[in-house]
């Protein structure tokens, strides 16, 4: 089967996704560190286009 989700550890990531009306397919506690989660996400070309927007951005709004 071929993995079309993708993970994002970025809590600001996931919100710039969400904001821009991708739907997360999923919230799981990070293994990693207990006190954050990851978000998945279906992955896309438009999503992958969308994250690249991401950091033009904060470039302006900093």
């Amino acid at each position: 089967m071929i993995n079309d989700t993708i993970v994002i550890t970025q809590e600001r990531m996931a919100g710039w996704l969400m904001f821009n009306r991708f739907h997360k397919v999923d919230e799981k506690p990070d293994l990693k560190d207990s006190n954050r989660k990851i978000f998945i996400f279906k992955d896309s070309p438009k999503l992958r286009e969308t994250m690249g927007k991401y950091s033009q951005f904060k470039e302006v709004i900093s």
